[in-house]
Protein backbone atom coordinates (compact mmCIF):
# COMPACT_ATOMS: atom_id res chain seq x y z
CA UNK A 1 0.00 0.00 0.00
CA UNK A 2 1.76 3.50 -0.81
CA UNK A 3 1.32 6.28 1.61
CA UNK A 4 -1.69 4.34 3.44
CA UNK A 5 -3.21 5.11 6.64
CA UNK A 6 -3.47 2.93 9.52
CA UNK A 7 -7.33 3.25 9.56
CA UNK A 8 -8.47 1.24 6.46
CA UNK A 9 -12.04 1.33 7.09
CA UNK A 10 -12.95 4.88 8.11
CA UNK A 11 -11.39 6.90 5.27
CA UNK A 12 -13.16 10.31 6.17
CA UNK A 13 -11.60 10.21 10.14
CA UNK A 14 -8.21 9.06 8.32
CA UNK A 15 -7.79 12.07 6.13
CA UNK A 16 -9.51 14.66 9.18
CA UNK A 17 -6.30 13.48 10.87
CA UNK A 18 -3.78 13.39 8.59
CA UNK A 19 -5.01 15.48 5.54
CA UNK A 20 -1.76 16.66 4.36
CA UNK A 21 0.12 13.51 3.89
CA UNK A 22 -3.00 11.02 2.81
CA UNK A 23 -3.88 13.70 -0.02
CA UNK A 24 -0.48 12.68 -2.11
CA UNK A 25 -1.62 9.71 -4.21
CA UNK A 26 0.14 7.83 -6.23
CA UNK A 27 -1.63 7.48 -9.23
CA UNK A 28 0.29 5.63 -11.88
CA UNK A 29 -0.79 2.87 -13.63
CA UNK A 30 0.90 0.00 -15.64
CA UNK A 31 0.99 -3.98 -15.71
CA UNK A 32 3.76 -5.72 -16.65
CA UNK A 33 3.90 -9.50 -17.71
CA UNK A 34 7.33 -11.49 -16.95
CA UNK A 35 9.44 -8.28 -17.34
CA UNK A 36 8.77 -8.72 -21.17
CA UNK A 37 5.53 -6.45 -22.15
CA UNK A 38 3.92 -3.50 -20.05
CA UNK A 39 0.48 -1.91 -20.82
CA UNK A 40 0.97 1.97 -19.95
CA UNK A 41 -2.67 3.94 -20.52
CA UNK A 42 -4.97 5.96 -17.72
CA UNK A 43 -7.08 2.85 -16.79
CA UNK A 44 -7.93 1.62 -13.57
CA UNK A 45 -8.32 -1.71 -12.27
CA UNK A 46 -12.38 -2.02 -11.44
CA UNK A 47 -15.20 -2.97 -13.69
CA UNK A 48 -16.54 0.23 -14.97
CA UNK A 49 -12.94 0.51 -16.73
CA UNK A 50 -13.46 -2.71 -18.18
CA UNK A 51 -16.90 -1.94 -19.43
CA UNK A 52 -18.60 -4.82 -17.24
CA UNK A 53 -21.60 -3.36 -14.80
CA UNK A 54 -21.61 -0.34 -14.64
CA UNK A 55 -23.75 2.77 -15.87
CA UNK A 56 -21.26 4.55 -17.65
CA UNK A 57 -18.88 3.67 -20.52
CA UNK A 58 -15.49 4.95 -20.09
CA UNK A 59 -13.11 5.70 -23.32
CA UNK A 60 -9.31 4.72 -22.14
CA UNK A 61 -6.26 4.43 -24.61
CA UNK A 62 -3.54 1.79 -23.83
CA UNK A 63 -0.54 1.10 -25.13
CA UNK A 64 1.39 -1.67 -25.43
CA UNK A 65 4.93 -2.19 -25.13
CA UNK A 66 8.04 -4.39 -25.77
CA UNK A 67 11.78 -3.78 -25.32
CA UNK A 68 13.72 -0.74 -23.94
CA UNK A 69 10.46 1.11 -22.16
CA UNK A 70 9.56 -2.21 -20.34
CA UNK A 71 12.66 -2.20 -18.57
CA UNK A 72 12.13 1.59 -17.23
CA UNK A 73 8.76 0.50 -16.21
CA UNK A 74 10.47 -2.85 -14.32
CA UNK A 75 12.92 0.18 -12.89
CA UNK A 76 10.03 1.86 -12.02
CA UNK A 77 8.00 -0.51 -9.86
CA UNK A 78 10.91 -1.09 -8.43
CA UNK A 79 11.83 2.16 -7.06
CA UNK A 80 7.48 2.43 -5.76
CA UNK A 81 7.59 -1.19 -4.35
CA UNK A 82 11.25 -0.30 -2.10
CA UNK A 83 10.20 3.07 -1.04
CA UNK A 84 9.87 4.20 2.17
CA UNK A 85 6.45 5.15 1.16
CA UNK A 86 5.13 1.66 0.29
CA UNK A 87 4.27 -0.05 3.04
CA UNK A 88 3.28 -4.20 3.51
CA UNK A 89 -0.36 -4.94 4.06
CA UNK A 90 0.40 -7.13 6.96
CA UNK A 91 1.52 -4.14 8.56
CA UNK A 92 -1.74 -2.08 8.96
CA UNK A 93 -4.28 -5.12 8.83
CA UNK A 94 -4.23 -8.52 9.92
CA UNK A 95 -5.24 -10.69 7.20
CA UNK A 96 -7.71 -13.18 9.13
CA UNK A 97 -8.55 -15.75 6.98
CA UNK A 98 -6.86 -17.07 3.33
CA UNK A 99 -8.98 -17.31 0.18
CA UNK A 100 -7.82 -21.34 -1.69
CA UNK A 101 -8.38 -22.55 -5.15
CA UNK A 102 -11.77 -24.31 -4.36
CA UNK A 103 -12.96 -20.41 -3.12
CA UNK A 104 -12.46 -19.23 -6.50
CA UNK A 105 -13.82 -22.53 -8.15
CA UNK A 106 -16.77 -21.68 -6.55
CA UNK A 107 -17.29 -17.88 -7.08
CA UNK A 108 -16.41 -18.61 -10.83
CA UNK A 109 -19.38 -20.86 -10.79
CA UNK A 110 -21.84 -18.49 -8.95
CA UNK A 111 -21.17 -15.76 -10.78
CA UNK A 112 -21.09 -17.79 -13.99
CA UNK A 113 -17.98 -16.08 -14.81
CA UNK A 114 -16.99 -18.50 -17.51
CA UNK A 115 -20.43 -18.33 -19.28
CA UNK A 116 -20.01 -14.41 -19.51
CA UNK A 117 -16.62 -14.47 -21.32
CA UNK A 118 -16.69 -17.70 -23.15
CA UNK A 119 -19.73 -17.65 -25.41
CA UNK A 120 -22.27 -15.40 -27.52
CA UNK A 121 -21.45 -12.19 -27.99
CA UNK A 122 -18.90 -11.68 -25.37
CA UNK A 123 -16.94 -14.60 -26.06
CA UNK A 124 -13.28 -13.37 -25.19
CA UNK A 125 -11.52 -15.68 -27.61
CA UNK A 126 -13.40 -13.90 -30.62
CA UNK A 127 -11.65 -10.66 -29.81
CA UNK A 128 -9.41 -9.50 -32.43
CA UNK A 129 -6.55 -8.62 -30.21
CA UNK A 130 -6.88 -11.72 -28.08
CA UNK A 131 -6.25 -13.71 -31.64
CA UNK A 132 -3.33 -11.88 -32.53
CA UNK A 133 -1.87 -12.13 -29.55
CA UNK A 134 -2.21 -15.89 -29.75
CA UNK A 135 -1.19 -16.20 -33.23
CA UNK A 136 1.98 -13.79 -32.85
CA UNK A 137 0.23 -11.46 -35.81
CA UNK A 138 0.07 -8.05 -33.41
CA UNK A 139 1.35 -5.48 -35.35
CA UNK A 140 3.83 -3.33 -33.62
CA UNK A 141 4.94 0.26 -34.31
CA UNK A 142 8.75 0.08 -34.04
CA UNK A 143 9.93 3.60 -32.96
CA UNK A 144 11.76 5.15 -29.69
CA UNK A 145 9.71 5.15 -26.61
CA UNK A 146 10.55 7.16 -23.21
CA UNK A 147 8.99 6.38 -20.22
CA UNK A 148 8.29 9.48 -17.64
CA UNK A 149 7.48 9.61 -13.94
CA UNK A 150 7.11 11.49 -10.85
CA UNK A 151 9.74 9.51 -7.74
CA UNK A 152 7.99 8.05 -5.34
CA UNK A 153 9.27 10.67 -2.36
CA UNK A 154 7.14 13.80 -4.59
CA UNK A 155 4.72 13.91 -1.46
CA UNK A 156 7.95 15.42 0.28
CA UNK A 157 9.89 16.74 -2.34
CA UNK A 158 7.49 18.64 -4.16
CA UNK A 159 9.03 18.09 -7.39
CA UNK A 160 7.42 16.99 -10.57
CA UNK A 161 10.06 14.76 -12.66
CA UNK A 162 7.51 14.15 -14.88
CA UNK A 163 6.21 17.36 -15.41
CA UNK A 164 10.06 18.82 -15.54
CA UNK A 165 10.83 16.01 -17.92
CA UNK A 166 7.62 16.92 -20.58
CA UNK A 167 7.81 20.58 -20.34
CA UNK A 168 11.07 19.98 -22.60
CA UNK A 169 8.96 17.67 -25.22
CA UNK A 170 6.34 20.30 -25.69
CA UNK A 171 8.37 23.38 -25.60
CA UNK A 172 10.52 21.61 -28.64
CA UNK A 173 6.75 21.82 -30.78
CA UNK A 174 6.79 23.22 -33.73
CA UNK A 175 3.47 23.00 -35.30
CA UNK A 176 0.52 21.01 -33.21
CA UNK A 177 -0.17 20.55 -30.01
CA UNK A 178 -3.38 17.94 -29.23
CA UNK A 179 -4.42 17.36 -25.58
CA UNK A 180 -6.71 15.11 -24.45
CA UNK A 181 -7.37 14.65 -20.27
CA UNK A 182 -10.99 14.03 -18.85
CA UNK A 183 -10.39 16.57 -16.01
CA UNK A 184 -8.84 19.50 -17.21
CA UNK A 185 -8.46 22.46 -15.10
CA UNK A 186 -5.38 24.44 -17.03
CA UNK A 187 -5.01 27.17 -14.57
CA UNK A 188 -4.69 31.21 -15.23
CA UNK A 189 -1.58 30.86 -16.05
CA UNK A 190 -1.15 27.37 -18.13
CA UNK A 191 -4.54 29.00 -19.98
CA UNK A 192 -1.69 32.22 -20.97
CA UNK A 193 0.29 29.89 -21.79
CA UNK A 194 -2.10 27.47 -24.31
CA UNK A 195 -2.76 31.01 -25.83
CA UNK A 196 0.65 32.22 -26.29
CA UNK A 197 1.70 28.70 -28.29
CA UNK A 198 -1.55 30.02 -30.87
CA UNK A 199 -0.01 33.37 -31.26
CA UNK A 200 3.05 31.50 -31.78
CA UNK A 201 1.39 29.59 -34.74
CA UNK A 202 0.42 26.44 -33.19
CA UNK A 203 -2.39 24.51 -33.77
CA UNK A 204 -4.16 23.67 -30.38
CA UNK A 205 -6.64 20.82 -29.83
CA UNK A 206 -8.08 20.55 -26.18
CA UNK A 207 -10.29 17.64 -25.51
CA UNK A 208 -11.99 16.90 -22.55
CA UNK A 209 -15.13 15.96 -21.04
CA UNK A 210 -18.59 18.13 -21.13
CA UNK A 211 -20.29 18.78 -17.71
CA UNK A 212 -22.97 16.17 -18.49
CA UNK A 213 -20.14 13.45 -19.19
CA UNK A 214 -17.95 14.28 -16.25
CA UNK A 215 -17.77 11.83 -13.37
CA UNK A 216 -16.68 15.06 -11.02
CA UNK A 217 -18.56 18.04 -11.75
CA UNK A 218 -16.59 20.12 -9.28
CA UNK A 219 -13.50 19.63 -12.13
CA UNK A 220 -15.67 21.15 -14.57
CA UNK A 221 -16.34 24.22 -12.41
CA UNK A 222 -13.14 25.51 -12.52
CA UNK A 223 -12.27 24.24 -15.68
CA UNK A 224 -14.91 26.73 -17.15
CA UNK A 225 -13.86 29.55 -15.86
CA UNK A 226 -10.51 29.56 -18.40
CA UNK A 227 -13.24 28.41 -21.96
CA UNK A 228 -14.19 31.56 -22.74
CA UNK A 229 -10.36 32.68 -22.53
CA UNK A 230 -9.10 29.41 -24.62
CA UNK A 231 -11.55 29.70 -27.21
CA UNK A 232 -11.12 33.55 -27.77
CA UNK A 233 -7.44 32.65 -27.43
CA UNK A 234 -7.72 30.39 -30.59
CA UNK A 235 -7.67 27.38 -28.90
CA UNK A 236 -9.67 24.51 -30.70
CA UNK A 237 -11.75 23.16 -27.90
CA UNK A 238 -13.94 20.14 -27.69
CA UNK A 239 -16.68 18.53 -25.18
CA UNK A 240 -17.18 14.91 -25.15
CA UNK A 241 -20.84 14.54 -25.48
CA UNK A 242 -22.44 11.88 -22.68
CA UNK A 243 -23.85 9.99 -25.22
CA UNK A 244 -21.19 9.39 -27.24
CA UNK A 245 -21.10 6.15 -29.65
CA UNK A 246 -17.42 4.55 -28.23
CA UNK A 247 -15.92 2.43 -30.30
CA UNK A 248 -15.66 -1.23 -28.59
CA UNK A 249 -15.16 -4.47 -29.67
CA UNK A 250 -17.71 -5.53 -26.64
CA UNK A 251 -18.89 -3.82 -23.56
CA UNK A 252 -21.05 -5.55 -20.71
CA UNK A 253 -22.10 -2.45 -18.86
CA UNK A 254 -25.44 -1.50 -20.43
CA UNK A 255 -24.33 1.92 -19.91
CA UNK A 256 -26.34 4.31 -19.95
CA UNK A 257 -23.84 7.66 -20.64
CA UNK A 258 -20.48 7.76 -22.06
CA UNK A 259 -17.28 9.51 -20.22
CA UNK A 260 -13.78 10.52 -21.72
CA UNK A 261 -11.06 8.95 -19.34
CA UNK A 262 -7.86 8.62 -22.08
CA UNK A 263 -5.12 10.90 -20.68
CA UNK A 264 -2.70 11.65 -24.23
CA UNK A 265 -1.49 14.29 -25.92
CA UNK A 266 -0.29 14.04 -29.58
CA UNK A 267 3.01 16.48 -30.15
CA UNK A 268 3.61 17.75 -33.50
CA UNK A 269 2.15 14.57 -35.17
CA UNK A 270 5.17 12.76 -34.47
CA UNK A 271 4.80 11.79 -31.39
CA UNK A 272 2.25 10.41 -28.99
CA UNK A 273 2.18 10.85 -25.33
CA UNK A 274 0.15 7.68 -22.93
CA UNK A 275 0.14 7.75 -19.52
CA UNK A 276 -2.07 8.53 -15.98
CA UNK A 277 -1.43 12.27 -15.60
CA UNK A 278 -4.38 14.80 -16.20
CA UNK A 279 -4.07 18.30 -16.94
CA UNK A 280 -4.88 19.53 -13.54
CA UNK A 281 -3.00 20.75 -10.46
CA UNK A 282 -4.31 17.45 -8.66
CA UNK A 283 -1.35 15.29 -11.10
CA UNK A 284 0.88 18.40 -11.38
CA UNK A 285 1.43 18.71 -7.56
CA UNK A 286 -0.36 16.48 -5.13
CA UNK A 287 -0.75 12.67 -7.08
CA UNK A 288 2.28 10.59 -8.67
CA UNK A 289 2.25 10.12 -12.25
CA UNK A 290 3.66 8.54 -14.84
CA UNK A 291 3.20 8.28 -19.01
CA UNK A 292 5.66 7.55 -22.25
CA UNK A 293 6.80 9.71 -24.91
CA UNK A 294 6.64 7.62 -27.90
CA UNK A 295 8.40 9.11 -31.16
CA UNK A 296 6.76 7.50 -33.73
CA UNK A 297 5.25 9.25 -36.92
CA UNK A 298 3.32 6.61 -38.59
CA UNK A 299 1.49 5.88 -35.33
CA UNK A 300 1.45 9.37 -34.01
CA UNK A 301 -0.22 10.13 -37.64
CA UNK A 302 -2.53 7.54 -37.13
CA UNK A 303 -3.73 8.41 -34.08
CA UNK A 304 -3.87 12.10 -35.42
CA UNK A 305 -6.63 11.32 -38.32
CA UNK A 306 -8.51 9.11 -36.71
CA UNK A 307 -8.98 11.92 -33.32
CA UNK A 308 -9.65 14.62 -35.98
CA UNK A 309 -12.25 11.99 -38.16
CA UNK A 310 -14.39 10.89 -34.59
CA UNK A 311 -13.82 14.00 -32.62
CA UNK A 312 -16.85 16.06 -34.49
CA UNK A 313 -19.10 13.11 -34.38
CA UNK A 314 -18.46 12.25 -30.49
CA UNK A 315 -17.83 16.03 -29.26
CA UNK A 316 -19.09 19.64 -28.95
CA UNK A 317 -17.26 22.28 -30.72
CA UNK A 318 -16.86 25.41 -28.27
CA UNK A 319 -17.39 28.65 -30.43
CA UNK A 320 -17.94 32.21 -29.51
CA UNK A 321 -20.87 33.44 -31.60
CA UNK A 322 -22.14 37.26 -30.68
CA UNK A 323 -20.03 37.44 -27.75
CA UNK A 324 -21.09 34.34 -25.95
CA UNK A 325 -19.70 30.89 -25.84
CA UNK A 326 -21.87 28.36 -27.43
CA UNK A 327 -21.53 24.21 -28.01
CA UNK A 328 -21.50 23.41 -31.96
CA UNK A 329 -23.00 19.51 -32.54
CA UNK A 330 -21.51 18.72 -36.35
CA UNK A 331 -23.52 15.93 -36.26
CA UNK A 332 -27.27 18.09 -36.09
CA UNK A 333 -25.90 21.44 -36.80
CA UNK A 334 -27.29 22.27 -34.29
CA UNK A 335 -25.87 25.47 -31.50
CA UNK A 336 -26.60 24.93 -27.65
CA UNK A 337 -26.32 28.01 -25.22
CA UNK A 338 -26.22 26.02 -22.08
CA UNK A 339 -24.27 23.45 -21.13
CA UNK A 340 -25.37 20.37 -23.29
CA UNK A 341 -27.78 17.55 -21.61
CA UNK A 342 -26.51 18.20 -17.79
CA UNK A 343 -29.24 18.76 -15.42
CA UNK A 344 -29.75 22.06 -13.52
CA UNK A 345 -28.72 20.36 -10.42
CA UNK A 346 -25.37 19.36 -11.86
CA UNK A 347 -24.90 23.09 -13.20
CA UNK A 348 -25.51 23.78 -9.84
CA UNK A 349 -23.02 21.74 -8.15
CA UNK A 350 -20.50 22.93 -11.17
CA UNK A 351 -21.23 26.33 -10.23
CA UNK A 352 -20.95 26.23 -6.58
CA UNK A 353 -17.57 24.05 -6.78
CA UNK A 354 -15.80 26.94 -9.01
CA UNK A 355 -15.97 29.13 -5.96
CA UNK A 356 -14.95 27.50 -3.40
CA UNK A 357 -11.34 27.91 -3.14
CA UNK A 358 -10.30 24.39 -4.01
CA UNK A 359 -8.45 25.00 -7.49
CA UNK A 360 -5.02 23.33 -6.50
CA UNK A 361 -7.10 20.10 -4.82
CA UNK A 362 -8.49 19.31 -8.27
Amino acid sequence: MFNPHHLRSARSISMLSDFERLNHRMHNKSLTVDGIVSIIGGRNVGNEYYSIESNVEFADLDLLMVGKSVRQVNRQFDLYWNSDYSIPIEWITPIEEHYTDADVDKWVQELDLEAKFSGGTYDFAKLPLYNDLINGTVKLYWGIGELLYDLPDKPDSKQSTLIDSLNSVLEDSETSLVFISPYFVPTEQGTKELVAAVQQGLEVIIITNSLASNDVFAVHGWYAKYREDLVKGGVQLWEVKSNAEIKKNWSLTGSSRSSLHTKAMIIDKQKVFVGSMNLDPRSAHLNTEMGVVIEQPEYAQKVYRNLIDEIPKTAYEMKMEDGDLVWFDHTTGETLTSEPEASIWRRMGAWFSGILPIEEQL
